[in-house]
C-alpha cells in the first residue's frame, strides 16, 4: 500500500493520492475512503479561486495549502515572511511619524524603520513561539505546517500598505477591521495546522496575540528612547 502523502480537506483522513490520470489526458479527482467527498477539490482551481476562499476564511483551503499543494514552496513562505516584516514595519514607521508633531524628522531617518521591523519580527516571533510551545507540549504536530500556517494567518498585514499608498494613512476603523481579519485568519490557519477545535484554537490565538502585542508595545518605547539617547 502506498504511503499517505495527502490529507482529505474535509475529514483529515490520510490519502495516498488526490487524483489519477487516465491515458495521460483525463484527470479524475479521487474521493476520500472515509467521508466519501472529493479529497481535495482545490487541485484543479486557479490561484485566484484559492485566494478568494482564503478571504472567505474557508478552513479547507488552508488545509489544501498546508498539506496538499505543491506550488507553495519554501521560497514562497520565505518571501512572505520578509514581505510581512517590511510592510508592517513601514506602516508602523509611518504611523509613528504622523502621530508626532511636524518636523520631528522620524520619517526621514530610516533607523526608525529598522526599529519597527525589528519589533514586528519580535511580535510575530512571540506569537508563533506561544503557539509552537503549545503544539509541542500538547499535540506534538509537525513544525513545517505550523510555521507555514502562522505566516498565512498574518497575510492581512499586507493590506496596510494599500491603505498607506491610497489614503495616506490608515484610519482607526480600518485598523480594527484588519486586526479582526488577522485574528480570524490566524485562528483558521492554526486550526488547519494543528487539527484542533474552534474554541480551543481561539483561546490559543488570543493568548498568543496578547502576549506578542504586550511584548512589542513594551519594547517599542525602550528601543526608541535608547536610540534617541544614543544620538544625543
Amino acid at each position: 500500500m502506498a504511503a499517505a502523502r495527502y490529507l482529505c480537506i474535509s475529514c483529515l483522513a490520510p490519502a495516498p493520492a488526490i487524483l489519477k490520470t487516465t491515458d495521460g489526458t483525463f484527470i479524475k479527482l479521487l474521493e476520500c475512503s472515509s467521508c466519501g467527498k472529493i479529497i481535495d477539490r482545490y487541485v484543479e482551481c486557479e490561484k485566484s479561486i484559492i485566494f478568494m476562499d482564503m478571504m472567505l476564511q474557508e478552513i479547507t483551503v488552508y488545509r489544501h495549502i498546508l498539506y496538499n499543494a505543491n506550488n507553495f514552496t519554501a521560497q514562497f513562505y520565505m518571501k512572505l515572511a520578509v514581505s510581512l516584516v517590511l510592510s508592517e514595519g513601514y506602516v508602523r514607521w509611518t504611523n509613528f511619524a504622523q502621530s508626532l508633531p511636524p518636523g520631528n524628522g522620524i520619517q526621514n531617518n530610516e533607523v526608525y524603520l529598522y526599529i519597527m521591523c525589528t519589533l514586528t519580527t519580535i511580535e510575530i516571533g512571540i506569537f508563533g513561539l506561544v503557539i509552537a510551545l503549545y503544539s509541542w507540549l500538547r499535540l506534538s504536530y509537525r513544525w513545517l505546517p505550523l510555521y507555514n500556517g502562522l505566516l498565512l494567518g498574518q497575510c492581512g498585514r499586507l493590506a496596510n500598505i494599500a491603505a498607506i499608498i491610497w489614503y495616506h494613512g490608515s484610519s482607526v476603523c480600518f485598523q480594527v477591521l484588519m486586526l479582526a481579519f488577522i485574528l480570524i485568519s490566524s485562528i483558521q490557519s492554526t486550526r488547519a495546522a494543528l487539527h484542533i477545535g474552534r474554541v480551543e484554537c481561539t483561546v490559543l490565538v488570543l493568548t498568543a496575540f496578547t502576549s506578542s502585542l504586550y511584548a512589542s508595545r513594551t519594547l517599542q518605547p525602550l528601543m526608541i528612547t535608547t536610540y534617541q539617547q544614543y544620538l544625543t
